[in-house]
């Protein structure tokens, strides 16, 4: 603080108080955590003066030492909420004062040691922004977050870290999934091994998973299957709290869609992915085994008491809805529109089980359905792909499947399909056949 008040002086910044203030808050670097509590303490007690005095220091001094110095202090203090929303509005009770002029100036600088302060300090203040007011620097931090993103474990460090404080504003969230950043982040989890930096990163996604938009892409990207292999791999409790709570959240977007209301979302709840197929998240996790993750995490004893209580309510939220996600009633309705989709009934063993006896009702009904649709000239790939994948499953949990099949006349046309052009519809057709081949699938440990 001394070089501060002494460069300070020789530029003719500081009044007599200045200098008995900032003499207030000299504490000895780096900060420990009774010094900090004691900074925060001694700035509390005259907040708009340090947030006035900080302004004009970084205004005008030039000293990369001492601007690094008072970004540190200013971190401490952002640890504050009080204190950021404070320096953030201080600009409606003092005229000719802007409290986010000083921090763009600073993102030119390149020095990693100014970037990394200058970013958290700008990232926390702008969190707690009306963003209409500031759009601008909002936009220009985002974009210099998603360039490093892309260099180096320093530079991917740092934005990650101002992610995490960006991404608390829900207008910041919408603006970074405009923007690609979500791509961007999932691949940095896949090739992640650092606790510190998946956690951060498991953070990002639990701020974006408020932006039901923002979960959209994030399920396009394999959002679920990241998020459990964040669980099932994590070294610290704390990345397997963020993993949880982003898929409690994934969880409630698709309970909005039955009449729960998302009194936390940023946005009016979708329905469909980003290719127009209907939202099938708990038919996703139950197909990619959280379930049986969950079961077992309920059943251990965790430091961090977060945890436990989120497991069962996510754990007691699938149980409950199994059931509603592999209803016949369900599955019959969805063929009888004629447009199939990838619903969980399809791929859930526990529906082909416990319903195989229902498609023989009305004559096969159904059977004969997908046939027809099977037949038409209009079906596209998916809906071939999947009527190939379901009549390979009613062959293989149906104990008269094959002889029931012949019946149906549609042998001949998935033997077709095993030469269409598109590769999805060959390889179901190819699968399905095999299915209709084998004698005893216990004997293959089907």
């Amino acid at each position: 603080m001394q070089n501060v008040i002494k460069t300070a002086n020789e530029l003719k910044l500081l009044k007599t108080t200045d200098v008995q203030i900032l003499n207030a808050i000299n504490f000895p670097e780096p900060l420990t955590d009774d010094t900090a509590k004691s900074l925060k303490d001694t700035v509390a007690e005259k907040q708009d003066e340090y947030i006035l005095l900080f302004i004009k220091l970084l205004n005008n001094i030039a000293s990369e030492d001492s601007v690094v110095f008072l970004l540190g202090n200013l971190n401490t203090l952002c640890e504050s909420g009080e204190f950021t929303e404070a320096f953030a509005t201080v600009g409606s009770r003092w005229e000719n004062v802007d409290p986010i002029a000083p921090f763009t100036a600073l993102l030119k600088k390149d020095s990693i040691a100014v970037v990394e302060k200058n970013w958290a300090v700008l990232a926390a203040i702008l969190s707690v922004c009306k963003f209409e007011a500031q759009e601008k620097p909002s936009n220009m931090l985002v974009d210099a977050c998603l360039a490093w993103l892309g260099g180096s474990s320093k530079q991917i460090f740092t934005a990650v870290h101002t992610l995490t404080l960006l991404l608390r504003s829900p207008s910041i969230r919408s603006l970074f999934t405009t923007k690609n950043g979500i791509p961007m982040l999932t691949k940095l989890v896949v090739t992640q091994s650092d606790v510190q930096l998946t956690y951060e990163l498991g953070f990002c996604f639990w701020m974006l998973s408020y932006n039901d938009a923002s979960i959209v892409v994030m399920l396009k990207h394999n959002g679920i299957a990241m998020l459990h292999d964040i669980i099932k791999q994590a070294k610290k409790e704390k990345c397997t709290r963020v993993a949880i709570f982003t898929l409690k959240n994934f969880a409630r977007l698709q309970l909005a869609q039955h009449g729960y209301q998302r009194e936390d979302s940023d946005h009016t709840v979708p329905t469909v992915d980003l290719e127009g197929n209907r939202l099938n998240i708990f038919g996703d996790m139950l197909g990619l085994g959280l379930l049986r993750t969950l079961q077992l995490m309920s059943r251990r004893n965790y430091g961090d008491a977060d945890i436990l209580p989120e497991v069962d309510a996510l754990l007691a939220t699938l149980e409950k809805n199994i059931e509603d996600i592999t209803s016949f009633a369900d599955y019959k309705q969805e063929v009888l529109s004629g447009r199939l989709d990838w619903t969980p009934v399809h791929k859930s063993e526990k529906f082909w089980k416990e319903n195989i006896k229902e498609f023989e009702k009305d004559d096969y009904k159904i059977l004969r359905a997908l046939g027809t649709i099977l037949r038409s000239d209009e079906a596209d790939a998916k809906t071939l792909t999947i009527i190939c994948h379901d009549f390979g499953e009613f062959v293989k949990y149906h104990p008269q499947g094959r002889k029931i099949l012949n019946t149906l006349e549609v042998k001949n046309k998935i033997l077709t399909l095993m030469g269409s052009d598109n590769q999805e519809v060959r390889v179901a057709a190819l699968l399905c056949v095999q299915k209709i081949m084998v004698q005893k699938w216990e004997f293959l440990g089907a």
